[in-house]
C-alpha cells in the first residue's frame, strides 16, 4: 500500500484555508490531492508527521471537514478508507483533530465555489506544488 506523505509530497508547510492564502492551503490539498485519491474508492494512508512541524486548524478543517461540507463524501466512507499514520506521538493531537473535524462536519448544500481563480489573479496562488505523485496512487 502506498502512503501519501503530506510533508514530503504536498508541502512541508501546509497552511491556510483557501487558495487565496497561498500555495499549500487546505482547499488546494482537498481539491487537488485528497478528493481525487478518495474518489478511487481504495484505502488511503496519509502520513501526517514526516517533514511537517504542525498544522493550523484552518488547513485541517478545510481539507478534511470540507470533504463532507461540500458533499463529496459521507463521514462513514472517509472513516472507512482513510488511515492516518504518524510516528511522533505529538502528532496524535492532529490525528484526533482530523477525526473530530470529519465527525463534526455538516453538508452545507451550497455549491462549492473555488477561490483558485481569484488567488491566481491576485498573485497569491502560484501553483508551485508538483502533484505528479498522484499518478503513483492510481
Amino acid at each position: 500500500m502506498k502512503i501519501l506523505y503530506i510533508g514530503k509530497q504536498f508541502s512541508d508547510d501546509p497552511a491556510g484555508r483557501y487558495y487565496t492564502d497561498g500555495d499549500g492551503s487546505g482547499e488546494e490539498f482537498r481539491e487537488e490531492v485528497l478528493r481525487p485519491l478518495l474518489k478511487l474508492n481504495k484505502p488511503l494512508t496519509i502520513n501526517i508527521d514526516e517533514n511537517v512541524e504542525g498544522y493550523g486548524s484552518s488547513f485541517l478543517v478545510e481539507a478534511f471537514g470540507g470533504l463532507i461540507k461540500h458533499g463529496y463524501f459521507e463521514s462513514d466512507y472517509i472513516n472507512r478508507v482513510l488511515n492516518l499514520d504518524f510516528n511522533d506521538s505529538d502528532f496524535e493531537f492532529y490525528a484526533r483533530k482530523i477525526k473530530q473535524y470529519i465527525k463534526e462536519a455538516i453538508y452545507n448544500s451550497e455549491q462549492y465555489e473555488s477561490t483558485k481563480e481569484t488567488a491566481i489573479n491576485e498573485g497569491k496562488f502560484k501553483g508551485s506544488i508538483d502533484k505528479s505523485f498522484l499518478e503513483d496512487f492510481k
